[in-house]
Parts: structure tokens; sequence; C-alpha cells
């Protein structure tokens, strides 16, 4: 699909990252409004969180906005926390959707059963297999196909130029290796290149002023989250780069990729640390790749606990550059915006954390 949306005015946007889940398990969700020069509103959704933050969109779009048809859904890749609510979403009557953007590993992948080991795998059970492991995206493009909603895939466009929408990644062979090296499929015979997830603790450190942050780079994310869609919007001189659950891999990848069609990663005024903040998913030379950007952080209330967000993450950030600004979404929604009038309060950024315990 060419993601092409009407003429807007730059300088008039609202960009809603939702406050997802509760304890120490969280989601993403973001709810961006454009405007044209008549204040005709198109909105689009970056992924959904749970079924009950699906619902909490559907009530704010209904509060809102001046329109009910979401122009752009896109699923950044089919965990729970991100295509629940989605699926609440398209179910609901009060809410209309027009585009669908879901890669659907059993058709967009382009495996066959040549390439596993299994030689017991046919055509039909490998397509069967990857629906079971995906079950959840499946729902989604059934809604979706009831509803009357177009659905495409969406990889990056290697002939791409800079647009107000650019998906950055992943490529169509990053979205293939991902799910090859992933614990999803069937032991395959093709090299991937991709570590998959292994469990790492490292024991507690004390934080000190002036003291250089030990980082890790053995610590990798699962291989499936190297398939998570990478976005950059532009709107003047804000721009914003979203990266979903994506590894550095795939990040490092979309980075070189928004070079090559004329963008410059310091450029970026928001970025969104992917995977809820995770330090397995970014590292030093990503960091070292933007500017001075808000860096935005979809976590819960108690996710450090699973790091989410790593305290070593941001006080590495805030070693790099200690002018830089990290906001939550850990107890409430965080907006951007320009020249839209929204009752809602201050948030501090955050600051270097005495105490590191591995996450």
């Amino acid at each position: 699909m060419k993601l092409t949306i009407m003429a807007i005015n730059e300088n008039k946007y609202l960009i809603r990252f939702c406050q997802v889940g509760n304890g120490s398990k969280g989601g993403d969700a973001i709810l961006i409004r454009l405007f044209d020069e008549k204040d005709n509103e198109t909105l689009l959704l970056i992924d959904g969180g749970y079924k009950e933050t699906g619902t909490a969109v559907i009530d704010f779009i209904k509060n809102n906005c001046t329109t009910t048809k979401i122009k752009i859904m896109f699923n950044t890749h089919p965990d729970r926390d991100h295509i629940s609510g989605l699926k609440t979403i398209l179910e609901s009557d009060e809410v209309t959707v027009e585009n669908l953007i879901l890669n659907r590993p059993w058709r967009d992948a382009k495996f066959t059963k040549k390439m596993f080991e299994d030689k017991r795998i046919t055509d039909n059970s490998l397509i069967k297999r990857l629906k079971d492991a995906f079950f959840l995206a499946e729902d989604v493009e059934g809604i979706a196909k009831k509803k009357g909603v177009k659905i495409y895939p969406q990889f990056r466009d290697e002939n791409g130029k800079l647009e107000l929408l650019n998906v950055l990644g992943p490529s169509k062979e990053l979205y293939k290796m991902g799910l090859l090296a992933s614990d999803k499929t069937p032991e395959s015979y093709i090299e991937s290149g991709l570590g998959d997830y292994t469990q790492v603790k490292y024991t507690e450190e004390d934080y000190e002023e002036g003291k250089e942050i030990e980082w890790y780079d053995d610590e990798v994310t699962s291989a499936v989250n190297q398939t998570s869609l990478i976005l950059a919007l532009h709107l003047g001189n804000t721009k914003v780069l979203f990266t979903g659950d994506a590894g550095k891999v795939a990040i490092k990848e979309a980075l070189r990729f928004y070079k090559s069609i004329g963008g410059n990663p310091k450029d970026f005024t928001i970025v969104q640390l992917p995977h809820h903040g995770s330090r397995k998913n970014i590292d030093p030379e990503i960091i070292n790749e933007f500017g001075n950007p808000d860096y935005i952080i979809s976590c819960p209330p108690d996710g450090e606990s699973e790091g989410h967000p790593s305290r070593r993450l941001i006080n590495k950030i805030l070693e790099i550059n200690p002018k830089a600004s990290i906001y939550m979404t850990k107890n409430h929604n965080f907006i951007f915006r320009k020249n839209v009038e929204i009752n809602c309060s201050v948030q501090q950024p955050a600051k270097a954390s005495p105490k590191m315990d591995g996450k």
C-alpha cells in the first residue's frame, strides 16, 4: 500500500501515547490526529494495546475527535499487548477503520515447506502452524474482512523517498529471517544470522555520577521482535520515530535506509524507545545516531521489575546526553501536540537513577 494521506497542516497535530496495561505488563497504543487547512481531521492508530486499551481509544475518539473513522490502523507486530485492542476496535460499531496494515506470517513471509528441516511439513500444514502461532493476527484479519476493511502488508519501500509517513522497516528479507529464527516457526536449515532471546541477569551495581555505565552487548531481544514495523512521521520541523518492539538489528537497518532516502536521524525530535524501554532492543551506537530528541517510553506502572523501562538504559542515555528528556506512560497518557487545545498536566522528564539492578 502506498501510504497516502490528504494534504495536512503541518503546524497542527496531536500524538497521544496511551497508557497501556497495569502492574508489570504494558503495551503500545498511539493515536495520531492530523488536520488539513480547513480543520478536517484524519486519524491514524499505531497498535491498540490490550482489550481495555481498545475500549479507551474508542471512547476518546467519540468524545474528542471530529471524526470516528480511523484512516490507517497499523499493527507493528502481532504480540498480544499490541494487537488485542485493535481487535476490540475493529469489532466496534462506534468507530470505523478504512485501512489496516497487518503483516501475516502465513501469507506475507512467503515461506515454503522446503525451508524447514522437518520433511513431514506440507504447505497446508505450514500455513496452519503459522496461523496457530499468530492466532490473534488471524482473528484480526477475519474481523477486518467481514467489516470490509482493506488489508495491506507493509515493508519498507526500497524505492522510497521522504514522505509525510515512511515505513523504514522491516525489509522483506529481515521480516523473513526474523520469523525463521524465532520460536514461532519450525526448525529451519536457513541461516538467519539472528540469535533468539535468552535470559541474561546481571548483578546489581551502584550508579555513580561521572562513572561510565557498563553496557552488555550480549543481551538481545527475541528474533520475532526484529519483524516489528518502524515508522517515521514528518510534520514540518517535528519528526517522529516509532519503533514498536524492534530490535537493534532492525533499528540499525532502518536508520541506514532512512539516510539512503535523504533523512537524517539527528533531525528526529521525538523518538519512541523500543519494547517499552528495554535495553535489549537498543544500544549506545543507536542512541548516538540521534541529536537531542524527546524520548518517549510506553511502559506499565510497575514495569521496572521486567526491565520496562530499563534504568540502565535511561542512565546511559543521560550519560551520553545529560540534556536528554525522557518521558513515560507509566501512569497516564502522554501527548505531543501543536495548536490543539486539550486539558492536560505537565510531566517532568526522568532523572538518572542512583541504583541499577540489572534491569
